[in-house]
């Protein structure tokens, strides 16, 4: 299941295959080394804290949603 990622200022997209990740966490970190940017810790109560990059994605309603708010599954 490829999805495309991106980053507000950075001048490319890439796609990524989510099959390869077996968490969130996991999935961040690579997102990290791959745009150079940490996003800090997350918690249900009050989001990322600690950066002033959120990880957000785009449902099937094009609604944006936290990383994270749904589980991984």
């Amino acid at each position: 299941m490829y999805v495309k990622v991106s980053m507000a200022g950075a001048p490319y997209l890439r796609k990524i295959d989510l099959k390869f990740y077996k968490s969130y966490s996991e999935l961040l970190k690579v997102l990290e080394n791959m745009f150079k940017c940490t996003f800090g810790e997350y918690s249900e109560r009050e989001g990322y804290n600690g950066s002033e990059f959120v990880p957000t994605y785009e449902d099937k309603d094009g609604d944006w949603m936290l990383i994270g708010d749904v589980p991984w599954e």
